[in-house]
């Protein structure tokens, strides 16, 4: 049977509530009857696995610290459920009390955890790229030299966002464009804090404005490295409630044909091809996305299929041309909270939801995702900012304070 495990996460020590329900043995439970080893050592940054039991008909669980080395805050409840999923930024030693109440009586059972300094010093940015799949559009190409595969690609994608804060902006092509990226350790998440950040592009370039992505975030359960299907859940942000979200938007890009003729309204078109790639939607939508003479191929290169459909929610953005009739400046208003390209770029790791969109209690994330979730006319182009989410990289909070960094 799956385990169901809550959470303990210690950096400020910032809990909900304080209970002091710490009873005599004589007065309920044998503690016999109640299972918790009793003692565990543990590195920073590693989620420890804390299992209990009781031999009582329908016990409930209560664990509270009752001893804390970061501030000493103490009888702080951190779980209610049977077992708990403990994980610590500071070393030191920590002690819990599990109160187990069955039938009007109590019991308790302590265990002490020693948390050790990691020998290695973890990088506050992102170290991995583990997926990387542009949508078609005018900047889909931009990593692209001739016979690339996409594992040379991915390599270059790394290079212009390791290690750094403010990385070389990459461009996640059309609507339903990702990227899957991870650190070197997991970000712990601390209850009432931010927790990571993401970098995207410029919210003030009126002539390329980027567009904002959804952001899915996993932690690695089964300790296998490698971002797995089952492990993702959604960060609900500002715009996820909102009536003009579409749930369930999909588009279909159909690469041209070899052998196709070229379309030009004349020798000074600055479109090579006004009928570049044919693009149709389950909105009723369809329409050619034409293609730029400064520009590259929009399809991606490396790609073996010759068409490429993405599915999943589409965000309605406040966004047209400065100027009527005008097709170089624009409005945009990015939104508040929770994407890539919001206006505030911590994001917290209490806001992921499943795919029910029940509430999720993860102890921190090793592996983050994003996903263009804008698809809107920009002129003839048929595109928002290239229909590009700009992604510059992500970086934990927590480390980010302790170096003094951005």
């Amino acid at each position: 049977m799956k385990k169901n495990f809550t959470h303990l996460l210690l950096l400020a020590c910032v809990f909900a509530g304080c209970s002091k329900n710490d009873v005599k043995p004589e007065e309920g439970l044998n503690p016999k009857d109640i299972t918790l080893q009793e003692k565990y050592e543990v590195n920073t940054f590693t989620v420890l696995n804390i299992s209990a039991a009781a031999n009582t008909a329908n016990p409930t669980y209560e664990w509270v610290m009752t001893k804390n080395p970061v501030n000493q805050v103490t009888d702080s409840i951190v779980g209610n459920t049977k077992d708990l999923r403990f994980i610590a930024v500071y070393p030191g030693t920590y002690e819990l009390s599990l109160n187990v109440s069955s039938a009007g009586k109590k019991g308790l059972k302590k265990t002490t955890i020693n948390v050790i300094n990691e020998a290695k010093n973890y990088n506050p940015y992102i170290t991995s790229i583990y997926d990387f799949n542009p949508a078609p559009g005018m900047f889909a190409n931009d990593l692209y030299v001739a016979g690339n595969l996409k594992a040379d690609v991915m390599r270059k994608a790394l290079g212009r966002i390791n290690e750094t804060s403010v990385g070389y902006p990459l461009d996640l092509g059309g609507f339903g464009g990702a990227i899957v990226v991870g650190f070197d350790h997991t970000v712990v998440n601390i209850p009432g804090e931010k927790d990571f950040r993401v970098y995207g592009g410029d919210l003030t370039d009126r002539a390329n404005p980027p567009a904002p992505g959804l952001i899915y975030v996993a932690y690695d359960k089964n300790k296998n490295g490698k971002p797995d299907e089952d492990e993702w859940y959604e960060i609900v942000g500002s715009q996820h409630a909102k009536e003009n979200t579409v749930k369930n938007f999909k588009i279909t890009y159909h690469k041209k044909a070899a052998g196709l003729p070229v379309v030009v309204a004349g020798p000074n078109d600055p479109f090579t091809d006004r009928e570049h790639m044919f693009c149709e939607n389950n909105q009723t939508e369809s329409y050619y996305m034409p293609r730029a003479k400064t520009r590259k191929e929009y399809y991606p290169l490396w790609a073996t299929q010759n068409t490429a459909v993405f599915e999943g929610m589409k965000l309605n953005v406040s966004f047209g041309p400065a100027r009527a009739g005008q097709t170089t400046l624009w409005n945009f208003v990015a939104p508040e909270w929770g994407y890539v390209n919001a206006v505030d770029p911590d994001i917290d790791v209490d806001w992921a939801v499943d795919k029910n969109g029940n509430k999720v209690n993860l102890p921190g994330v090793d592996f983050i995702k994003v996903v263009n979730c804008v698809s809107e006319p920009m002129g003839l182009c048929q595109q928002q900012s290239s229909m590009a989410t700009k992604f510059s990289g992500a970086g934990d909070l927590h480390l980010l304070k302790k170096y003094n960094l951005r």
